[in-house]
């Protein structure tokens, strides 16, 4: 079981000291941000679901005068 590891230590090594051509590297950010992302949006606790907007929009209130507790008339 050591010995597997030390043959993954030695294949990393490898991996990390080869030459990078430039689209290489582009690539390699590029698959690292989209993860970041993806994992940023299955990690993120949803509190009120997912809306757009800042909903200030031209509303009305919608209950009758009867409904409002301030009124004591």
């Amino acid at each position: 079981m050591l010995e597997c590891f030390k043959n993954m230590a030695e294949s990393v090594k490898g991996f990390f000291k080869r030459d990078w051509t430039l689209s290489e590297k582009i690539l390699v950010v590029l698959c690292c941000v989209m993860f970041g992302v993806i994992k940023g949006f299955l990690m993120s606790p949803i509190k009120r679901g997912i809306s757009c907007g800042n909903n200030n929009g031209n509303v009305y209130n919608q209950l009758e005068d009867e409904g409002w507790i301030d009124d004591e008339d």
